[in-house]
C-alpha cells in the first residue's frame, strides 16, 4: 500500500503533466490550427475545446497546489524559499498562482473573451493568443527543468 507521501508525489506529478500537457497541446496544435483556418469558424471551435478542457485544467491546478502544499509541509521545505538555488520552487508557486487567477477569476469573469472580441482582426487575435500561450509554455518548461535538475543536485 502506497504511503501518503508517495501518493502526494504521484498526484503532484500527474496533475502537472495534465495541466502543462494541455497547455502544450493548445499552444502547439489547437491555436495554430485555428489560425490556419483548419477548424472552420475559429471562435466556436475554440470555445468547444475550451469548455471541455478548462474544468480539467482547474482540477489539475487545484490538485497540483494541494499536493504541492502537502509536500512542502511534510518535507518542511519552508527554508528553501529563501535560498537562491531553489529558485524553481518560488517560480512554481508564482506560476501556479497565475493559473489560479486565470482559471478561477479571469476565465469565469469572461475577461479574455471580452478582450478577444475587442481585438478586431481574428488572425491577430489568434496570433496574440498563441504568443501568450507560447510564453506561458516556455516559462513552464524552464520551471519544470529547473525543478527536475534542482531536486537532483544541480
Amino acid at each position: 500500500m502506497p504511503t501518503t507521501f508517495a501518493l502526494a508525489i504521484a498526484v503532484h506529478v500527474l496533475s502537472v503533466i495534465w495541466w502543462i500537457g494541455g497547455l502544450a497541446l493548445v499552444t502547439a496544435v489547437v491555436l495554430p490550427a485555428l489560425r490556419a483556418g483548419d477548424m472552420g469558424d475559429a471562435r466556436p471551435a475554440f470555445h468547444a475545446i475550451e469548455s471541455r478542457f478548462e474544468p480539467q485544467a482547474r482540477i489539475a491546478v487545484l490538485l497540483a497546489g494541494l499536493s504541492g502544499l502537502y509536500l512542502i509541509i511534510r518535507l518542511e521545505l519552508w527554508g528553501w524559499f529563501l535560498q537562491a538555488r531553489f529558485w524553481w520552487l518560488d517560480a512554481m508557486i508564482l506560476f501556479w498562482l497565475l493559473f489560479m487567477v486565470l482559471l478561477f477569476l479571469v476565465g469565469p469573469a469572461k475577461l479574455l473573451e471580452r478582450a478577444t472580441r475587442q481585438g478586431g482582426d481574428d488572425r491577430k487575435v489568434w496570433q496574440r493568443m498563441q504568443r501568450i500561450h507560447l510564453l506561458l509554455l516556455v516559462i513552464a518548461l524552464i520551471i519544470i527543468s529547473g525543478a527536475v535538475a534542482g531536486s537532483h543536485g544541480f
